[in-house]
């Protein structure tokens, strides 16, 4: 399953008439659409961190995701830089707490990354939040060049559902930090634009999840073994989800990676002594298998 979060209906209009999606009346807090053959549910947050928090929490403790599912949140966002395009971001910075999150991006995507910086309130040109009192100014120039409203709160609630590797985060550029210049019309404009990128980046997800799916009892390593690399990993909880879903992924994708495990244990590479010289390993294993 593909959970699809934006904040606004003019941000989610090309992926409802796209995918053909049909409306769920019976929830009434958030505008939600689902197509079970495209295993798609696509649900409108609403604009801000509080919104975007609830409703990620409102429907996943709802459907509960399984390993497998994948949590994509897509909308618009300001490019300070002044640049065009869909981006694909790599870190999270919260202006609030200052807190950073780091999405571990598992597909291969083609597209640009970038920093993301996440705040309660629209930004204008000069890289500043916008607020009334202009003696309190939100400074976020040099932390990133994205801006948005959403994300870091869509990270942070998240968390309680998927792992880090089963989180992406799509923004596509709407302006150059104007905010009384964005409107539902430029929104809607700026995603049709891009609709070929955005759907194209979709389908692709979607696929794998499905084949997650499909060969969920079908497991790409006997689980004893799986589970004897992650103790010669060393391997921390989060480590080990990202290691079961690189796993998978090489699988899904045709790569043998079993019998790259088994030169590094021939080399001498595994077992590891510790939990620093496990995560050195698996930076290892992923350079030879990408």
């Amino acid at each position: 399953m593909l959970y699809l979060f934006t904040a606004l209906y003019c941000e989610a209009d090309i992926f409802i008439k796209y995918f053909h999606l049909k409306k769920n009346l019976e929830n009434t807090r958030f505008q939600e659409f689902y197509q079970k053959k495209a295993d798609i549910r696509l649900i409108i947050t609403g604009v801000g961190e509080i919104a975007a928090a609830s409703a990620v929490s409102s429907v996943c403790s709802i459907y509960k995701p399984q390993e497998g599912d994948i949590l994509l949140n897509v909308g618009t966002c300001a490019h300070l830089a002044g640049k065009d395009g869909v981006f694909v971001c790599n870190k999270i910075i919260e202006m609030a707490s200052g807190k950073t999150f780091y999405p571990d991006l598992l597909y291969c995507h083609g597209l640009p990354e970038e920093t993301i910086v996440t705040a309660m309130l629209p930004c204008n040109r000069n890289g500043y939040a916008v607020e009334k009192d202009r003696t309190e100014l939100s400074e976020i120039k040099g932390k990133g060049n994205l801006y948005d409203m959403e994300a870091a709160a869509v990270y942070q609630s998240g968390t309680y559902f998927f792992g880090p590797h089963q989180m992406m985060f799509l923004k596509v550029v709407s302006d150059a930090g104007i905010a009384k210049e964005v409107s539902q019309e430029t929104v809607r404009s700026c995603m049709e634009k891009n609709q070929d990128i955005l759907i194209d980046f979709i389908e692709k997800i979607s696929a794998i999840t499905y084949k997650n799916q499909q060969r969920k009892e079908a497991f790409w390593l006997p689980e004893l073994q799986l589970e004897t690399l992650c103790v010669d990993l060393h391997c921390s909880r989060v480590m080990e989800d990202s290691l079961r879903q690189h796993i998978r992924y090489w699988t899904l994708a045709g790569i043998d990676c079993i019998s790259v495990i088994r030169d590094m244990y021939r080399e001498g590479l595994l077992p590891c002594r510790d939990k620093r010289e496990g995560k050195l390993r698996f930076e290892e294993l992923k350079r030879r298998l990408f």
